[in-house]
């Protein structure tokens, strides 16, 4: 086909007048259109072949996955070029062959302007609303102050999460690069039988959290160094229970503190302003985050503390944690595993209760264990379906905040 490209397509359209879905002569018209210089031409070509080679060899269909990726590139159409070359992946007939797609796909995506990310997810819970795990409410366990509502119980259900993240390359040079960025999130809660019967007040709905967010990042080399730097303000809106929460705004910056290929240390700053309809909300955290190449796999640790100042009641805390993970380089079968353990403590220092301020303020101590599991030889083009089982425990001097929740959650991930 890299020949005479008018000669292929004339020969492809006379196939194509005894049969318009023979899925060899689309695949010439494909080639040989893009090779003349009108690739729309060849990317409506390029699908019609898809279509009309379904159930064929798997090396036809890689063929025209690519041709037609190709046809879209050409087009100038970015978003069709990297659907095309996902759908190479799902049918490449060799290793090399696929290695050679994702070579591909990460090379564009390094070039283009425009990324994008979506994860989605399913998670039963028996704890969907973080609620307690007794049905008392006491003070370090023996000052009992009367019986909890059903809806401050913990109550079981599903939860669906969705989000996504568009970032577009404003403009770059050889020391910074300024992007725009949206992001988007959505979780969506439904009860179980037993939870609507146990706190019949209260809907999945009201359990639901949306936030939309718009930003601008500017990455830029220390001057006189190579010392990379990253800085963000975003502005965003959160939205609960479908009605509107307040806006906030959020400054960031982070740095490396080592970069090497077996270690890297990261640390980031923020501080954070957010809006509601009776308050405000000033947040500032520190954390700092490592990852090093252990045996057969990446052992990774982090260190964060936050500061939360509001001018509502009981929005005041402070807060510290520590997370330890490790993922493994090599699945184990069809299985790669990763765990992750985290420890965090929160405390309020001022904590008013039924109209009246518990003496020692509030105290919850929290630890998440989780085991993430990815099923990279059953994936969709370039997605592999995940399983993420996490047990979620705290403890705290009032009992109205202290859970025991099993979380177990399906989704998928992109693995390049």
């Amino acid at each position: 086909m890299s020949g005479n490209a008018q000669l292929a397509r004339a020969l492809a359209a006379g196939l194509l007048q005894a049969d318009p879905n023979d899925p060899y002569a689309l695949l010439i018209m494909t080639a040989s259109e893009t090779q003349l210089g009108r690739p729309a031409e060849g990317r409506k070509a390029g699908r019609a072949a898809w279509v009309a080679a379904r159930g064929l060899p798997d090396g036809l269909r890689y063929d025209i996955a690519r041709y037609t990726a190709l046809a879209a590139l050409q087009e100038g159409r970015v978003l069709p070029t990297q659907l095309w070359l996902r759908r190479a992946l799902d049918v490449a007939p060799t290793s090399q062959a696929r290695a050679q797609t994702i070579n591909d796909y990460k090379a564009l995506r390094e070039k283009t302007r425009l990324r994008y990310a979506i994860d989605l997810s399913l998670t039963p819970s028996d704890n969907l609303n973080d609620g307690a795990s007794s049905k008392y409410l006491s003070i370090d366990d023996w000052f009992v102050l009367g019986m909890l509502s059903g809806s401050a119980q913990a109550l079981s259900g599903l939860r669906a999460d969705a989000r996504v993240r568009l970032i577009y390359r404003l403009r770059e040079s050889s020391t910074s690069q300024t992007s725009l960025g949206f992001g988007a999130a959505a979780s969506r809660n439904f009860l179980s039988d037993e939870a609507k019967l146990l706190a019949p007040d209260l809907r999945g709905r009201d359990l639901d959290q949306s936030a939309a967010e718009f930003s601008i990042t500017q990455d830029f080399l220390w001057p006189q160094s190579q010392h990379p730097i990253s800085t963000t303000l975003a502005l965003g809106q959160i939205w609960q229970a479908g009605t509107v929460a307040g806006p906030y705004l959020r400054m960031q910056l982070a740095t490396p503190l080592l970069q090497r290929p077996e270690a890297n240390v990261r640390v980031e700053m923020t501080a954070q302003r957010s809006w509601r309809s009776d308050s405000t909300i000033d947040a500032s955290a520190m954390s700092l985050e490592g990852q090093h190449q252990l045996g057969g796999g990446v052992f990774s640790w982090g260190m964060a503390i936050s500061d939360v100042v509001g001018t509502g009641m009981n929005q005041s805390y402070n807060r510290g944690s520590a997370s330890l993970g490790y993922k493994l380089d090599k699945p184990i079968g069809p299985v790669t595993l990763a765990t992750n353990l985290t420890a965090g403590k929160s405390h309020y220092d001022i904590y008013r209760l039924l109209g009246a301020q518990v003496t020692k303020g509030r105290t919850d101590t929290q630890f998440d264990l989780s085991i993430d599991m990815t099923f990279p030889n059953i994936g969709v083009m370039g997605y592999a379906p995940t399983l993420s089982v996490s047990k979620v425990m705290t403890q705290s001097n009032i009992s109205r905040f202290e859970s025991n929740g099993l979380n177990i959650s399906v989704g998928f991930t992109s693995q390049f």
